[in-house]
């Protein structure tokens, strides 16, 4: 199912539409949060800033979801790009949800009320979106309204459901599923908790690494950080090994032994981890053509 990206638009006379209200309304409540529910997720947060890897981070949060606020039934889904998430082919689930993964696999993801224009603006706008936020939208009746009324009520006897929207190390996208058989589960106290928490979330996720580091990015020697500081420019082994004097089998050596102490699985992961994560650094040595 395709997704459409949110943007204004204003050329000679023309004014951009105002947000629908649920969009208003989800900005307003955003900003508002009781100090119970303050420190229901500063409890939650206690419990998942100290993961190491995401795998780790997606486990504490489902269980801290479940410990803190209550909520059984939820899946942690995480991909490249916001669509992709959607298809993540092992997402972090508990309760119910999995025994709803198979079938949301096979097909349902595609028609998923949490990938239809609606639910990307109220993600841009507050970080999570509801099931009785959505379900009057008219692309999503169009979309999704099988989904919702065979799916979730029908098969599942979800009342309930919502959304929270987290970035990810790399620019990663993570989506939180949320599902109850009670109606009332996921109201707007609940929802004005898990936008606060959204926030907070994304803030910590930014910077923990998709496979947990073995050793400090101090541990690599002046000449790995050569290698890995042109490595995350982009540049390949011959370009590395012309520029560093060295020959290209020497770099191939190089690359394995920095993939080796950082703990990075590829150089991709390895590139990502040096432009955006814990351990940036620059070029040691002045090189010469």
């Amino acid at each position: 199912m395709s997704q459409s990206t949110v943007g204004d638009t204003q050329s000679a006379g023309y004014r951009a539409a105002p947000p629908p209200a649920s969009v208003q309304a989800a900005r307003r409540a955003a900003s508002r949060i009781p100090q119970v529910d303050y420190k229901r997720v500063f409890n939650v947060m206690e419990r998942v800033d100290r993961a190491r890897s995401l795998s780790e981070f997606k486990t504490q949060v489902v269980e801290a979801l479940g410990s803190v606020m209550g909520f059984e039934d939820v899946s942690f889904f995480a991909g490249p790009t916001f669509r992709a998430v959607f298809s993540d082919p092992h997402p972090m689930v508990a309760g119910k949800t999995a025994v709803m993964l198979p079938p949301y696999q096979e097909g349902w993801f595609r028609h998923d009320m949490f990938g239809t224009p609606a639910a990307v603006r109220m993600f841009q706008v507050s970080g999570a979106a509801s099931l009785s936020e959505l379900q009057n939208s008219p692309a999503v009746k169009t979309v999704s309204s099988g989904y919702i009324r065979h799916f979730l009520h029908s098969d599942w006897s979800m009342e309930s459901a919502a959304a929270v929207r987290i970035d990810l190390f790399g620019l990663h996208t993570g989506l939180i599923g949320i599902f109850a058989p009670d109606h009332h589960a996921l109201g707007p106290a609940e929802m004005v908790t898990l936008r606060a928490l959204s926030r907070q979330l994304s803030a910590v996720a930014r910077g923990i690494p998709f496979v947990p580091l073995r050793h400090d990015c101090s541990q690599l020697t002046p000449r790995q950080r050569d290698v890995a500081h042109l490595l995350a420019e982009g540049f390949n082994n011959a370009t590395i090994a012309e520029t560093l004097s060295l020959a290209e089998e020497s770099v191939k050596k190089y690359v394995s032994r920095v993939l080796a102490t950082t703990g990075c699985a590829t150089r991709m992961e390895l590139a990502l981890m040096i432009r955006s994560g814990p351990c940036p650094f620059g070029p040691t040595q002045v090189w010469h053509a």
